[in-house]
């Protein structure tokens, strides 16, 4: 049963004369490795350290990150930022987020046969250097899953004795925490969420109990939602699936090259689309519940769907109430940790010269730049978790669309044609200009589609927010034809 991992510790990495970091064995960094945390960067882990056999992690890694307040806060915003019913929130909920997570679940498995993290297999699209621009969204993107997850947690823990703990305060000790789970890295983070799922679990089940015969009372409608709302939830869920395309491998990469396909698929889908969407859905009913309660109503005004759901803990179960609204306020921690193991990873890619600096120096980095922008985000939650993942729901459908048929179509779903020998070499990997073209040609399109609380384009005021599906149709229409021409040209992929 035990994992046979050694993720740890810096080895020569592939292609390369030097790994990311070489510290000698007596050094201050060989100790933090002695003890198991991770020091490998961004490079390709090589076959005899693809070791880790027990792959339910990928079930728990993104299960446990999922089953936590990050959902529920999400899911709140479909009723109260879109204005629809539960009803109808719960159906496209549970349809769009199955449906945007298949990407992932088919992308993950393809990095235990090359050994290579998202950001770097994508490379092989975008290119060693275009390829800093993916790198830089996807960060933004990561980190900001978890500014909105830290502020869902600070809330709750702010709600437990009001007036004690600013949620500024709360921020930065939820992230604090967090830093401790990045910090030690693949296996550190693996083995918290091999458990900490089950007092989540329980103390979500406490929640619904308590708030159950109030979420009946849902808020009136005021008018019948429009198609533009129901096509804003389209753009709002891509932005909540789509993008873990871009991060899915990360945990994966220690896997063998034998590791069954199928299962990685099936435990990353349901590991991210199942507690995703069913949390989301209690979001969307307390959501819609809020404005139909007066205590409810008085506590969102004032600190936020933490200090609702402090509010129905607090008031039917009085300290015991309390103690849950810890867990609940901790169970972000399992989603930050993983965001922040990600984003250390990542800043190599967009700035190649950080792979000298070692990536638990780079963690700490990231912890205090996710604390400082969640800080002031804190202020107006809904409106920003709104307008995040819709925007970045838009890129991740073109970079992902141009990363499959880079893959798929071009080479053949051949994961050998991702060469680890040229991973870092700009003149041998593609120039990117093709996968970037893309992108920017699919952007022409969106910008006129997208609909946001500070633009609406001439497309989306007549239909909706489409800017999604323009995102995914352009970027491939474009793709295909660009990449066989420059395809033909150097003579090469």
């Amino acid at each position: 049963m035990g994992t046979k991992e050694s993720p740890s510790g810096a080895t020569s990495e592939v292609g390369e004369t030097e790994d990311q970091f070489q510290a000698p064995r007596s050094s201050f960094w060989a100790t933090f490795s002695d003890h198991g945390v991770e020091l490998r960067g961004a490079e390709p882990v090589p076959v005899e350290k693809r070791t880790d056999t027990r792959y339910v992690n990928v079930l728990t890694v993104f299960a446990t990150s999922m089953t936590s307040l990050l959902p529920i806060g999400i899911g709140s915003a479909t009723t109260l930022g879109f204005g629809i019913s539960l009803r109808d929130a719960a159906l496209m909920i549970v349809f769009l987020q199955f449906l945007f997570a298949a990407p992932a679940a088919y992308i993950i498995t393809i990095a235990p046969l090359t050994g290579m993290r998202q950001m770097i297999q994508s490379r092989y699209c975008f290119g060693k250097y275009c390829n800093v621009l993916t790198s830089i969204i996807v960060t933004l993107t990561v980190g900001g899953f978890a500014v909105t997850g830290s502020i869902n947690g600070a809330q709750c823990l702010a709600a437990v004795r009001p007036g004690t703990l600013p949620v500024e305060g709360a921020i930065a000790i939820i992230m604090v925490l967090s830093l401790a789970i990045g910090f030690a890295g693949y296996r550190g983070l693996h083995l918290f969420t091999r458990w900490a799922w089950i007092p989540t679990l329980i103390a979500i089940i406490i929640l619904v109990g308590a708030a159950g015969d109030q979420l009946r009372h849902q808020t009136p409608l005021p008018r019948p939602p429009s198609a533009q709302e129901y096509l804003g939830i389209v753009a709002f869920a891509a932005g909540n699936m789509v993008t873990w395309s871009n991060v899915a491998g990360d945990y994966a990469c220690y896997m063998p090259p034998s590791a069954p396909r199928p299962r990685l698929a099936l435990y990353c889908l349901f590991g991210v689309a199942l507690p995703f969407s069913l949390l989301m859905v209690l979001g969307a009913a307390i959501g819609g519940a809020v404005f139909a309660t007066p205590a409810w109503a008085a506590a969102y005004e004032g600190g936020g769907i933490g200090a609702v759901i402090g509010t129905i803990l607090v008031a039917r179960l009085g300290d015991f109430g309390r103690f849950v609204l810890v867990v609940l306020g901790l169970s972000v921690l399992g989603t930050c940790g993983r965001d922040v193991y990600s984003v250390s990873f990542n800043l190599t890619a967009v700035l190649p010269v950080l792979r000298r600096v070692p990536r638990i120096v780079l963690s700490v980095v990231a912890t205090a730049v996710i604390v400082a922008v969640a800080i002031p985000a804190s202020r107006s939650f809904v409106t920003s978790v709104v307008a995040f993942l819709s925007i970045i729901g838009y890129y991740a459908g073109a970079s992902v669309t141009c990363f499959l048929t880079e893959y798929l179509w071009f080479r053949k779903g051949d994961p050998s044609s991702l060469d680890p020998k040229i991973w870092n070499d700009g003149r041998a990997l593609p120039t990117g200009l093709s996968a970037l073209a893309s992108v920017l040609i699919a952007w022409a399109f969106i910008i006129p589609s997208m609909q946001a609380d500070w633009y609406t384009g001439p497309i989306a005021e007549k239909t909706g927010d489409l800017g999604f599906e323009f995102a995914v149709v352009v970027a491939f229409l474009a793709y295909v034809p660009v990449r066989s021409l420059e395809i033909k040209i150097r003579g090469r992929l």
